[in-house]
């Protein structure tokens, strides 16, 4: 039918995707999942990824002035490491895949300082939210978590502790 079209955008996708990626991975991650979905579909865009690229520069059009914010209050004494990692179930229609999401800041009572973000597909087909939820703090604590934890020992010349949430 005509969803299955070559999209009209499809010989500047990429570069639209990728300039939006670079700046969304600096001050607005909450456009990283959008971003990374329409980048696996480059080498199959159709005009329903002309849809959803559209929609997702709209959105982008209208919330310019939302930007990723950050103070640091305390004593380096006060500050910890928190990891944040969620998980959905099957996300992606087309191979049911689920997606992980992982946040990293440093936080004190009077600090707040977001460190890192990922979205990243999972590699395998999840048969639950709990075991996709167990390879999202898997692959939170493996890939951010515990390198991040490893310099924050070396920068503080002991050992800390590594907060970790999950639902």
């Amino acid at each position: 039918g005509n969803q299955l079209k070559a999209g009209t955008l499809r010989s500047i996708a990429a570069r639209v995707l990728m300039k939006t990626l670079y700046g969304a991975r600096y001050a607005r991650q909450d456009l990283l999942r959008a971003i990374n979905s329409l980048a696996r579909k480059i080498t199959k865009w159709t005009v329903i990824e002309d849809c959803k690229l559209m929609r997702l520069m709209q959105y982008l059009n209208c919330t310019l002035h939302y930007r990723e914010v950050a103070w640091i209050g305390d004593a380096m004494d006060k500050l910890e490491l928190h990891l944040f990692a969620d998980a959905d179930l099957a996300s992606d229609p087309a191979d049911h895949v689920s997606t992980s999401g992982v946040h990293l800041e440093i936080s004190g009572p009077d600090s707040k300082f977001p460190v890192q973000d990922q979205s990243k597909k999972q590699t395998a087909v999840s048969h639950s939210t709990p075991e996709a939820e167990i390879v999202a703090i898997d692959h939170a604590l493996r890939t951010v978590g515990l390198p991040a934890l490893q310099l924050w020992d070396v920068l503080f010349q002991k050992a800390n502790i590594l907060h970790h949430h999950e639902d």
